[in-house]
């Protein structure tokens, strides 16, 4: 049998990869609210550390192959993406480790 990681262990280790190049990986929970995203990413800017120009953009974590996407989560990601934020839905290693590559 087969084990499907937990979303938490993936989770876990892309905030480590947005730490290891400076960056912070924040959990947000709003009370009442439902379907936000599970993270809020924050990263430096590129090449000059100038006040100011720090980047955002927002990930929802899955289990591979059996997360589901709620209906209050599409409605986030509208939101965000309306607002101007980018928001990612990302369910292994390899797609959080492209958006970071795009990122940096």
């Amino acid at each position: 049998m087969v084990k499907i990681e937990l979303e938490r262990e993936l989770e876990n280790r892309c905030v480590a990869k947005v730490e290891a190049i400076g960056g912070k990986a924040l959990k947000l929970k709003l009370e009442g609210v439902r379907g936000f995203p599970d993270r809020m990413v924050l990263l430096p800017p590129k090449g000059k550390h100038i006040s100011g120009d720090g980047r955002v953009f927002f990930v929802e974590f899955k289990r591979a192959k059996v997360g589901v996407t709620s209906r209050q989560q599409v409605k986030w990601g509208l939101i965000l993406g309306f607002l101007g934020f980018h928001t990612y839905n990302v369910d292994t290693d390899a797609e959080f480790d492209a958006i970071l590559e795009d990122w940096k």
